[in-house]
């Protein structure tokens, strides 16, 4: 009995350490990125390769887009290392795996280096050398630039850490095409470059106290709430300028071209409320509607052929 028990609890140990890991590599912010790389790598496929390269471009589509997956949950299991004193100290984040002691610090960053390493081997079997830069610079900028130098040092780290966020797309465009970079791709990327300081703007102004507690000096922290708020507005605005631009370089159907103006319609209204009136509350609701409105841009342009 000794022994089954013995076994059980092994069992049950393994178990909790593998949901730990999983954790860490923070599988619901992943999920976007990596639908985003995907959205775009669809739109090259069929709006920029040759209909007879297709089919192996498709495989180079499943390679970038699986790379974009490993890479994104490696880039957080590295944070969580980083991110380790500062996660403990905040309410927010100190029932992470790291600061919790589900999973020891060097556990954490060995994952993510493995993760990583994966993507990188995905990135190279695509045989272009470009989707491998990529990765490796949005790794870079994510964990080492932003979350390692910037974050703790000036508020100017969400601006500095934003070019990362844009990665995803480029890796599977440029598995998809070879190319370092198309006009196309470049407005994709810059949609998710806008993006990422609505949402971490967001999020740090509702969670304000905490960065004030845990002495990282956020945009909310150093300017205020109102003042933040009123940036956050100002990057929403942007993000709809850069979306108008679609239909221009990206060749929409005159049906995504409807849709694309249906979707920008609640956005620019909580933007501009938003500017009239700056509070935590208005926006925290650009928080919520700046990942759908990014997944339904992607999705519009990845339905482009059928639209």
């Amino acid at each position: 009995m000794n022994g089954d028990t013995g076994v059980l609890a092994g069992r049950v140990r393994w178990t909790h350490r593998a949901v730990a890991m999983v954790e860490a590599t923070k599988l619901r912010s992943v999920v976007l990125l990596t639908f985003v790389g995907l959205a775009a790598g669809i739109y090259v496929l069929f709006g920029e390769v040759p209909a007879a390269a297709r089919a192996g471009a498709s495989w180079r589509l499943l390679l970038g887009t699986l790379a974009v997956l490993a890479g994104s949950m490696g880039t957080n299991a590295i944070t969580g290392y980083v991110d380790r004193r500062m996660d403990a100290i905040m309410s927010r984040t100190r029932h992470r795996p790291v600061p919790s002691g589900r999973l020891a610090p060097e556990e954490s960053l060995g994952l993510g280096v493995t993760l990583v390493a994966v993507a990188v081997g995905l990135t190279l079997l695509t045989g272009h050398p470009w989707s491998t830069f990529w990765l490796l610079f949005g790794v870079v900028d994510v964990a080492l630039i932003y979350n390692g130098w910037s974050k703790p040092r000036t508020p100017w780290n969400v601006i500095l850490g934003s070019p990362g966020g844009g990665a995803p797309v480029m890796v599977v465009a440029s598995a998809v095409s070879g190319l370092a970079v198309s006009t196309a791709s470049l407005l994709l990327a810059a949609l998710v470059v806008a993006w990422t300081p609505i949402h971490v703007w967001s999020l740090t102004i509702r969670y304000v106290d905490d960065y004030r507690r845990a002495g990282v000096p956020m945009l909310p922290v150093v300017i205020g709430v109102e003042q933040a708020a009123r940036c956050v507005g100002w990057s929403a605005l942007a993000l709809c300028a850069l979306a108008a631009a679609l239909p221009r370089v990206v060749h929409l159907g005159p049906g995504a071209t409807a849709a694309l103006a249906l979707l920008q319609a609640p956005v620019l209204v909580v933007s501009v409320l938003v500017m009239l009136r700056p509070t935590a509350e208005r926006a925290w609701l650009l928080f919520k509607l700046s990942s759908p409105y990014l997944a339904a841009l992607f999705l519009l342009v990845s339905l482009r052929p059928v639209m």
